[in-house]
């Protein structure tokens, strides 16, 4: 008898001892929203080299507003050989920029890439040339050397604007280049594709005479720069998107209100920038971002999808049977608001 009653105290204590030890960790165990603010390492890849076009993202981390979000976030530069949208769809990358054009393009192409986050309402893709080689407007470029960026949006730019105005591509002569004002400078071309917002800015604050040629002037007026990613990432890892869209919120917002202090968080974070030729890119940036809408920063409109597509279909060859509400979603950007 004793030892059935030794043996079921000791059967007791091991039951109490193990139900102790389950309550233990299921007390330290984080809970489901917990967990989703542990950091999470991502990758998001810029359309070109860090600078004030994308203060943004870098305000975003600098700042310390990913790190709040959960998030620890290395953003990449982009280039001629590192397109966001194939890194993107190729899982390398978690999130990218690209031209709103260029996102309609790959996904007629199949290639299921999703606008986020509206970070320039208008295209700043324009041409640049020198004062002194009377080039006043794109009649000019007949018989004149144009500067090339294939894989950019400058190219379907270009195919809208010679459509419309009814100009051969035949009659420019095409050089490609890269992202420099080297080739205008040295007489290597006459015509240079720039960003109306960078290389015109810093060729005027160093004294240099130039014009500027914006598509825009001749009805071809494009959304601009977006933030995107892949359908699966918002499929399968939405709060993620979510943190990431309310961090990149924050840092716009801040931008916007306070140039110089996000220029000072850009140079700490990029110390080879220059802060004054940063600052007047910045305020140059700004009206692209805010274009003329009371729409909250980084929202999209069906209307001006519809009007990209448009002129991308009548001008550049775009697929017409592309879906426009299903290439991005204000879904992520009003929750980010709201918050």
């Amino acid at each position: 008898m004793k030892r059935r009653i030794l043996l079921h105290n000791k059967i007791f204590f091991a039951v109490v001892l193990l139900l102790s030890m389950f309550l233990a960790q299921a007390c330290d165990r984080p809970s489901k929203d917990q967990t989703s603010k542990q950091h999470v390492k991502i990758s998001t890849r810029l359309k070109w080299l860090p600078g004030a076009t994308y203060i943004g993202t870098i305000v975003a981390r600098e700042a310390g507003v990913w790190k709040e979000q959960g998030l620890d976030v290395d953003y990449l530069p982009g280039g001629f050989e590192a397109d966001p949208i194939k890194l993107v769809a190729s899982v390398s990358d978690d999130f990218g920029i690209t031209g709103s054009e260029q996102l309609l393009q790959a996904r007629s192409k199949g290639i299921p890439v999703v606008a986020i986050f509206m970070e320039l309402r208008y295209s700043p893709a324009g041409w640049m040339a020198l004062k002194s080689a009377n080039i006043k407007n794109p009649y000019d470029f007949v018989g004149r050397k144009v500067g090339a960026q294939y894989g950019t949006n400058i190219e379907p730019t270009l195919d809208a604007l010679l459509a419309k105005l009814h100009i051969f591509h035949e009659k420019l002569i095409r050089i490609p280049v890269k992202y420099s004002v080297a080739p205008l400078f040295a007489g290597q071309v006459d015509v240079l594709p720039v960003y109306l917002n960078g290389q015109p800015i810093q060729a005027r604050l160093e004294g240099k005479e130039v014009v500027t040629i914006n598509p825009a002037d001749y009805g071809i007026r494009l959304y601009g720069n977006v933030y995107f990613t892949s359908e699966k990432m918002i499929r399968e890892r939405s709060d993620v998107v979510q943190r990431f869209v309310n961090g990149l919120t924050a840092g716009w917002k801040l931008a916007v209100e306070d140039p110089e202090k996000a220029v000072d968080l850009l140079i700490a974070a990029e110390p080879k920038l220059q802060r004054d030729l940063e600052i007047a890119i910045l305020k140059a940036t700004i009206p692209f971002v805010v274009g003329r809408s009371k729409l909250p920063l980084g929202a999209m409109t069906e209307e001006r999808w519809q009007e990209t597509k448009g002129i991308m279909v009548k001008y550049a060859g775009l697929d017409p049977s592309v879906s426009v509400s299903e290439s991005y979603t204000n879904s992520f950007v009003n929750k980010a608001h709201q918050k």
